[in-house]
């Protein structure tokens, strides 16, 4: 038992020995090419990298996806890979109750359409961007839509693997 001990302890130095170092590790300001799978917090996918025609890349700091997968990145070489649970402030953000509005049945000319669990396009108030709501109810009152994205307040799992990386 001894000598196994001893030789797993040499085979195990020989081969870090012989490994390549997979090269400097991201960091802010860095340009940086991804493969992810999403999940959702059941374990279920709902998307990947690989379903788009166009490589995933970004530079680490500037904002261009969630923080946790700039989070994610930091640290990473390419070639490595990494699964990380996404809170939803990591994510698509927490729902915002503010983004639930009473839209008056009289703003919608054909209401008798409207169906629960509809899209609606419709421009943000505030910022005049082109947003989505999803309608959740229809009375009297008039109509409930929720402009919250639909995974707002959701935990998600990430598995992410850096292919290429651009010192910045």
């Amino acid at each position: 038992m001894k000598k196994f001990c001893t030789l797993l302890i040499v085979l195990s130095l020989f081969l870090l020995s012989c490994s390549k170092p997979l090269g400097p590790a991201a960091e802010i300001g860095d340009l940086v090419t991804i493969e992810y799978e999403s999940r959702y917090a059941n374990g279920s996918l709902f998307d990947r990298s690989a379903e788009y025609d166009v490589p995933i890349t970004f530079t680490i700091g500037n904002k261009e996806v969630f923080p946790g997968i700039e989070r994610a990145v930091m640290g990473m070489r390419p070639g490595e890979r990494k699964e990380v649970l996404l809170s939803p402030e990591a994510a698509y953000g927490l729902h915002d109750p503010e983004r639930v509005e009473l839209i008056p049945l009289e703003d919608f000319p054909n209401w008798s359409k409207i169906r629960v669990g509809m899209n609606l396009p419709a421009k943000d108030r505030r910022t005049g961007e082109e947003v989505q709501g999803r309608i959740i109810n229809v009375n009297q009152e008039g109509v409930l839509v929720d402009f919250n994205h639909p995974l707002a307040g959701e935990s998600l799992w990430m598995e992410v693997t850096v292919k290429k990386m651009v010192k910045g």
